[in-house]
């Protein structure tokens, strides 16, 4: 399969309005480090037992590995010749894809998007 090709099917449009869309992209960048920090390390979180961050840990790890890790770019459609869709705003790192409408699941960054489409 040509590169741009399968890059294509790993896009996901999750949202459009008139020129606008969100789309998600898998983040090919981010590292476990980068998604952890500190979160998990029992030297800085003394309050939380040692053994509690380790199985919370495990179950993160389980969690990027299941569910993957993606960013979201909002693009606005340029009709001049050559130009096509051209990045607004970004942000990546996210773990899970986006499910609109789901019961207890509000993705911030995905509203933040949206509401830049009508400023």
């Amino acid at each position: 399969m040509k590169f741009l090709e399968r890059e294509n099917k790993m896009k996901r449009t999750i949202y459009s309005q008139g020129l606008y869309r969100i789309i998600e992209v898998p983040d090919e960048f981010a590292t476990l480090d980068d998604l952890m920090g500190d979160s998990y390390n029992p030297d800085v979180n003394t309050d939380i037992c040692p053994i509690a961050l380790a199985e919370d840990k495990r179950k993160f790890i389980r969690q990027v590995e299941d569910d993957g890790i993606f960013g979201y770019v909002l693009e606005k459609w340029n009709p001049a010749v050559n130009a096509g869709w051209e990045t607004v705003d970004s942000c990546w790192g996210f773990v899970g894809q986006y499910q609109e409408g789901a019961e207890n699941y509000e993705h911030y960054i995905v509203n933040e998007l949206k509401g830049q489409i009508n400023e």
